[in-house]
């Protein structure tokens, strides 16, 4: 049901929202997007936003001060936003609209950049910053490997990615597709691992398209994946620091693969620190041998 109008929110406007917070048969095909920003980069990505909602007595406006054109919007009382949010977070401005076609892997395999793959990432706001920065560094989008979403519009992803999922295409895939789809495309998989013999900084003599590949913090990459990369790379740090969080992680390897990256004057520590990974989990033959292999996609 699309809702139309302006003013105040309607019984059904508010029961139409209820309906997409609570996932009811009402709301399917719809999702919620919270924010001027986010919603500007939803009209700006193609989504059809149905309505606004704000709880002030302005209007809210786009970023760069425009109005929402075309789009209606209506007020609810912050009491009655309150009621519908329930124990969820709630927002003084957010939007009805309608979900996106999902995107295939083939969507990848048309664009320029790299493709980032996360593998076991659950936490909306890791999965979000990655997305962020793989459309800020060129990426050509984001592959979602048993990350518990059901749905790349979850309300938690929008908001975490400041509305970037809407116009950078993520992709929900098993490991088995994300191997499929690199074997088809030629597209190496290069994995972040603690054990790596090879800086990250290498990846950027590598001029042709690769996937990369961050596990979570806590459990790494899936072995499924591990067992056919070309390659792997670390990020080198202090000795103290066990690990990086895997969203500052991509975001440093995303910058070392741009064509402009400066970081060949880098040089890793005595101690090279964690990307991703379990350590000790490779042997010093795989490492040498993987270093070998990153060095022949150059």
């Amino acid at each position: 049901m699309e809702v139309t109008g302006t003013g105040t929110a309607t019984d059904q406007d508010v029961a139409l929202v209820r309906a997409v917070l609570r996932g009811r048969r009402a709301g399917r095909g719809l999702f919620l997007v919270d924010d001027p920003e986010n919603i500007d980069q939803a009209v700006r990505a193609g989504v059809r936003v149905l309505k606004i909602f704000h709880t002030s007595e302005v209007p809210p406006r786009a970023p760069d001060g425009s109005a929402f054109r075309g789009v209606p919007h209506a007020r609810v009382p912050a009491d009655v936003a309150k009621d519908v949010f329930g124990v969820e977070r709630s927002s003084r401005v957010f939007a009805v609209a309608r979900r996106p076609r999902a995107h295939g892997l083939d969507a990848l395999a048309r664009r320029d950049g790299d493709v980032v793959v996360l593998d076991g990432v659950r936490l909306a706001g890791n999965i979000g910053a990655v997305v962020r920065s793989s459309a800020a560094m060129g990426a050509a989008g984001v592959v979602l490997v048993d990350s518990g979403l059901t749905t790349v519009t979850d309300r938690r992803l929008v908001r975490a990615s400041r509305g970037l999922v809407l116009s950078l295409p993520v992709v929900l895939a098993t490991a088995e597709d994300v191997v499929e789809f690199c074997r088809a495309a030629d597209l190496p998989l290069v994995v972040a691992d603690a054990e790596a013999a090879q800086p990250v900084h290498a990846l950027g003599s590598v001029t042709r398209r690769v996937a990369l590949v961050f596990g979570s913090e806590r459990r790494g990459c899936s072995e499924e994946l591990r067992a056919r990369a070309a390659g792997a790379v670390t990020i080198p740090t202090a000795p103290h620091v066990e690990s990086l969080n895997v969203s500052v992680a991509a975001a440093i390897t995303l910058f070392c693969r741009r064509p402009d990256d400066s970081a060949d004057h880098r040089r890793p520590s005595s101690t090279p620190g964690v990307a991703r990974g379990r350590p000790g989990e490779t042997s010093g033959d795989g490492r040498r041998e993987r270093a070998g292999l990153l060095a022949s996609l150059a």
